[in-house]
């Protein structure tokens, strides 16, 4: 599988190659914030960053974002389209929205999930942190919509 190159280039991946990257960046985030809090070492005391934490969590699910909204957006819809279907029309008005919903419903599952272990993982639910994951899941959604506003508006 390789990337397709345009004129303007850009990398355009296949919806597969896109699929791919989500499975294996959902497993990474699930095994990350999943794992036990003694299973990640401190920074040095001298480097403090505060809020660390909310950081990753943003890095973590502005990528998450990315990748599930361009899965979606590279499948071809051809068929759908085709026969002029309810579904294709409501995927396509709507897939800003329900890429921002599914990853910010993600988001809370892995909190309530942190927040089950605690007896074993010594992980706790944070409402802070499912706020920065889905701040971060709109970030990531308004700047594709931007950039997809833009590249159609250069390919007329």
């Amino acid at each position: 599988m390789s990337a397709k190159h345009n004129n303007n280039h850009s990398i355009h991946l296949s919806f597969k190659q896109y699929l791919l990257a989500l499975i294996v960046w959902t497993v990474i985030i699930l095994i990350l914030l999943l794992l036990p809090s003694s299973s990640f070492s401190r920074p040095a005391r001298f480097i403090h960053i505060p809020h660390a934490d909310k950081i990753v969590h943003s890095i973590i699910f502005f990528v998450l974002s990315f990748l599930f909204f361009n899965t979606i957006y590279s499948f071809n819809f051809t068929k759908l389209k085709n026969d002029n279907s309810k579904i294709y029309r409501k995927i396509s008005s709507n897939l800003y929205l329900f890429s921002i919903l599914v990853i910010s419903s993600f988001g809370l599952i892995t909190e309530i999930l942190q927040g089950l272990m605690y007896n074993t993982a010594k992980r706790t639910f944070s409402l802070w942190d499912w706020a920065f994951d889905t701040m971060a899941s709109i970030f990531a959604i308004i700047f594709l919509y931007f950039y997809n506003k833009r590249k159609n508006n250069i390919n007329k």
